[in-house]
């Protein structure tokens, strides 16, 4: 059997000691507002963890490096623009090397 991580042993707790605070104000303490507030706090805590024990982990490096690759794909390109001499553009077109006008 493969010997869990630190990350996977903090998300284990955390959401174990969610669901017995939850268990605790839903079925042992008094019902009223502290119950509710421990309640929604257990809640709180569960969902956080999820996320913060997620972010950053394998899988999403991995969406996100894919991510990475689409965007450079469709973005334009990068650094001078347009990428000619401006004195190359005469009224929208770029004129060959040959073609370049020169001042009266």
């Amino acid at each position: 059997m493969r010997r869990m991580g630190r990350r996977q042993v903090t998300y284990l707790s955390l959401r174990a000691v969610a669901l017995l605070a939850f268990v605790l104000s839903a079925f042992v303490m008094p019902s009223g507002a502290a119950a509710a507030a421990v309640c929604v706090a257990a809640g709180l805590v569960a969902v956080l963890s999820g996320i913060g024990v997620n972010a950053g982990g394998p899988g999403e490096q991995a969406g996100a490096r894919r991510q990475t690759d689409v965007y450079e794909r469709v973005r334009p390109p990068q650094g001078d623009w347009p990428p000619f001499d401006p004195d190359r553009i005469v009224d929208g077109e770029v004129l060959g090397r040959r073609d370049r006008l020169t001042p009266p």
